[in-house]
């Protein structure tokens, strides 16, 4: 699987969610694309394969 632009071995059928929390993400606050496409809040629970290209973006603040 990849995911921020590198290989990362990723047990299939691991959710969207489960990603975010391995990789230390706050969920609340990230942007995730699954093979280019946005992925809400509410698609999660969404299961990964070995040939998912993840994105995972998170969101700061500032001004």
């Amino acid at each position: 699987m990849i995911v921020n632009g590198k290989e990362r071995d990723i047990e299939p059928g691991t959710t969207i969610e489960e990603l975010i929390q391995t990789m230390g993400f706050p969920k609340n606050i990230v942007v995730v694309k699954v093979n280019g496409k946005r992925i809400s809040k509410e698609e999660y629970h969404t299961k990964l394969d070995n040939n998912s290209n993840v994105e995972i973006y998170s969101l700061i603040g500032g001004g």
